[in-house]
């Protein structure tokens, strides 16, 4: 079956190589190529768009993955502003009120399996006399599957300038309820949560609470069991990178925004130096140096404490808005896309980049490679500067059942020209940067700022989200999306016509009818919305290989590491894989929680429900309690649904 598989895919392809070549000979290339041809789905995947939701419309800022198959969306007061009028004409004023409950009210349970979308509520906007603004914040899955949110947005200031919240915020996956859970020492907007092997959850980074745009040279250690916290100033600390000068300047290093952040088999954490910072931030970041952070704790008094050593340095300088993803089953880590030269999402809007010289949107891929495998005592970066099809900025990478890579999402600016196709990364360790390559079937609506990816438990991959410009707020609650910059002041309402240059009013329901109905005078790229309220699910290549999709038709419910068990798959093959994949935590173009770490099998008794025998010889380090989709795929790498299951550390 894996054989004639293969076989017709390859004979397709020589054939639409073929047909491709006689156009060209015929019509020229720019004729062939107006009129692209369409392959299967079985080599490109195809796309369902979810019904528009009939209320309480929104984006999603934050998109978590729960333990029970829904989808948490959070989007606190959204980057929104408010829209007023004076003398009958409107205006737009930067900002809104986070004070306002209603303001800040912006949360929903996506169902995939209904693609219906329930409103909840959000937490309270006052908590222990301040502001609790989730926009922003940092958030991932907790051991028991509850979801763990810090920070967020304190205020909004005029000209771009944000505080950070100092709130901690824990959402019941079982009972849907909010819970507070206290405050951190300092206000973290912008914060990445990274999990430990013990189930602490260590907290990197973010804008300070009393002082716009300045990022807090600390990190934050939240123990989940006593719900307390240990604070460490960095600045003192030799090699951090608040210690550690910029080669070849007087300026100290830093943690930015949304920092990079992975699990090492030892224990470790690697900062990568990617980040997603932004433009009006204290001190710009501009650096190639990445760092190794040892978490140590007093065997007398319990107290923690870290340390760190500089690790090699990049191919290119730190990159905003790209993405970065841990090598499935695997400590090896890659950086992709991004903006080089800017923290700034508005470089290239309207396709103008004046004013950010050697700004560029990255089209690479960098990989950093341990010691084991590098011969190197801090492992090595390498870097392919052209690997990406194009400039990417906002994209997503998502991890799927069979080690590949779906590269998704995102602009060749980061809120200007939307990518629409999926790229798929195959590991072939002989091709350019360990994958082979391939453009899937193209989204029909753009993702650019605050979008999400998820993998879901059917092994399709969740796309939501968008966010190319700040949507405005009117006092009754209605929302904007019809906005674009103003030159002359903030925003404005714009005047827009259709692809002839007719003018024509914006209508919602006619974008997510069309989304090519809309044009600005001037720019020949369609307009895109402040917010893109509509889901979409991509359904990657393997669900339309031949033959019976297998069943996980039991297991257990729990497992724990370095055990021995058993699960039950009808239409199993002799070969076949079994995988665990973390929960993934999304934003701002990167996943806090995904992780896939393979299972060894250790026989297989074929049947009409065959069974296998695996081991949970797993590094907890790199996949730290809590729950994993358990998939198994057969021969061909045909995944099952998801079996949700609690990884856990054994009780003595």
């Amino acid at each position: 079956m894996l054989v004639s598989s293969r076989q017709r895919t390859i004979i397709v392809s020589i054939f639409l190589s073929f047909i491709l070549a006689l156009g060209i000979i015929f019509f020229g290339w720019q004729e062939a190529i107006a009129a692209p041809l369409s392959e299967s789905q079985e080599t490109l995947g195809a796309w369902e768009i979810l019904p528009l939701p009939k209320e309480k419309r929104m984006q999603s800022v934050h998109t978590i993955m729960l333990p029970n198959g829904k989808v948490l969306i959070v989007n606190g007061s959204s980057f929104r502003s408010t829209l007023t009028q004076e003398d009958g004409v409107n205006k737009i004023i930067e900002g809104v009120d986070v004070t306002n409950y209603d303001v800040i009210n912006n949360t929903s349970l996506l169902d995939p399996e209904t693609k219906t979308f329930e409103p909840i509520n959000s937490p309270d906007a006052i908590q222990y006399n301040q502001t609790n603004d989730l926009f922003c914040s940092g958030h991932l899955q907790l051991a028991d599957g509850n979801i763990l949110f810090v920070g967020g947005t304190g205020r909004y200031y005029p000209g771009g300038g944000f505080t950070g919240s100092k709130q901690i915020n824990i959402y019941n996956w079982q009972t849907g309820e909010w819970t507070k859970a206290g405050q951190m020492n300092q206000g973290r907007w912008y914060p990445t949560l990274v999990s430990l092997a013990d189930g602490k959850i260590v907290i990197f980074s973010g804008l300070k609470i009393d002082a716009p745009n300045q990022i807090s040279p600390s990190l934050e250690i939240y123990d989940p069991q006593t719900q307390k916290l240990t604070y460490i100033d960095l600045r003192t600390i030799k090699n951090s990178p608040f210690n550690t000068k910029i080669t070849g300047t007087d300026t100290y290093d830093s943690i930015d925004l949304y920092p990079r952040v992975f699990p090492l088999k030892d224990g470790r954490l690697f900062l990568t130096g990617d980040e997603a910072g932004i433009a009006a931030v204290l001190v710009p970041h501009s650096s190639k140096k990445s760092y190794f952070m040892t978490i140590n704790q007093d065997a007398v008094t319990g107290k923690l404490s870290v340390s760190f050593e500089v690790g090699p340095d990049r191919g290119e300088t730190s990159k905003a808005y790209g993405t970065a993803i841990q090598v499935p089953n695997s400590e090896n880590v890659l950086l992709l896309g991004g903006i080089i030269g800017t923290n700034s999402i508005a470089f290239g809007k309207g396709g103008n980049t004046s004013g950010f010289p050697g700004a560029k949107i990255s089209t690479s891929l960098q990989h950093w490679i341990p010691s084991q495998e590098s011969s190197e005592k801090i492992g090595k970066w390498e870097i392919l500067p052209d690997f990406l099809d194009k400039p990417r900025a906002n994209l997503q990478a998502v991890i799927l059942p069979t080690k590949e890579i779906l590269v998704i999402n995102g602009g060749e600016y980061p809120e200007y020209k939307p990518v629409y196709q999926p790229l798929l990364m195959t590991p072939n360790a002989s091709a350019p940067g360990g994958y082979e390559k391939k453009s899937l079937a193209p989204a029909t609506l753009p993702r650019l700022y605050h979008n999400g990816a998820l993998l879901l438990p059917d092994a399709r991959v969740l796309v939501i989200g968008g966010n190319a410009n700040r949507a405005a707020r009117e006092a009754d609650g209605t929302v904007r999306v019809d906005t674009l910059p103003d030159s002359k002041g903030f925003y404005q309402i714009p005047t827009l016509t259709d692809q002839s240059g007719q003018l024509k009013q914006f209508d919602i329901e006619e974008y997510y009818n069309n989304p090519q109905s809309y044009f600005v005078p001037g720019d020949p790229e369609p307009f895109v919305p402040a917010e893109i309220w509509q889901a979409e699910i991509f359904s990657p290549p393997y669900l339309f290989e031949p033959g019976s999709r297998p069943e996980i038709t039991n297991a257990p419910e729990t497992l724990s590491y370095d055990q021995t068990a058993t699960i039950s798959v009808k239409d199993a093959t002799e070969k076949g894989s079994l995988v665990l994949i973390k929960l993934g935590a999304v934003t701002h173009s990167f996943d806090f929680g995904q992780r896939l770490a393979e299972l060894t099998i250790n026989s297989i008794t074929l049947g009409d429900e065959s069974t296998i025998d695996f081991n949970v010889a797993v590094n907890s380090n790199l996949y730290p309690p809590g729950y994993y989709m358990m998939f198994y795929l057969n021969d061909i790498g045909k995944p099952s649904h998801a079996k949700f299951i609690k990884l856990e550390t054994k009780q003595t």
